[in-house]
């Protein structure tokens, strides 16, 4: 009857130690998870901040809309501050920024965070994207400089 009795609590003790092991793998896995996202992260940001240096608007805009695309979860300043700097990079290319008429209010409900940046973006001139440049003109195109010269 003894051996019977030890035999339960030793099985019983034997899940839970089971239960726990397979718990604290699970949260640690988790716990890894959310730390590569982070890492991730924060590579793309400082990504798009080395474009941002070299004046390369339209490339680090691409960076860090990839933070806030993908890597917004688990939530870490790494998202917000992309979303700051994407909105710096849109007025410096002069791209996005919606104003204030009827058909751009479909702009501001899908992007809120327009109002938290809009006075300090509304401070920079744009400046024209220099990193590609510009197809050639078509041959209407020329016929139209031909004539304005004549």
């Amino acid at each position: 009857m003894e051996n019977t009795e030890k035999m339960k609590s030793q099985k019983i003790k034997s899940g839970f130690q089971t239960a726990a092991i397979i718990i604290l793998t699970l949260l640690a896995a988790y716990g890894l998870a959310n730390l590569e996202v982070i890492r991730r992260a924060r590579a793309a940001y400082l990504r798009g901040e080395d474009f941002f240096v070299k004046h390369m608007y339209k490339q680090a805009m691409w960076s860090y809309q990839e933070v806030q695309e993908f890597y917004y979860l688990p939530r870490t300043h790494w998202v917000d501050d992309a979303a700051e700097k994407e909105w710096i990079c849109r007025a410096e290319l002069g791209d996005f920024i919606p104003p204030e008429g009827p058909l751009d209010a479909d702009v501001r409900q899908t992007r809120p965070d327009y109002e938290k940046y809009k006075a300090e973006i509304a401070q920079i001139t744009p400046v024209g994207d220099i990193t590609y440049e510009p197809a050639p003109a078509s041959a209407d195109e020329l016929k139209g400089q031909k004539k304005k010269k004549n």
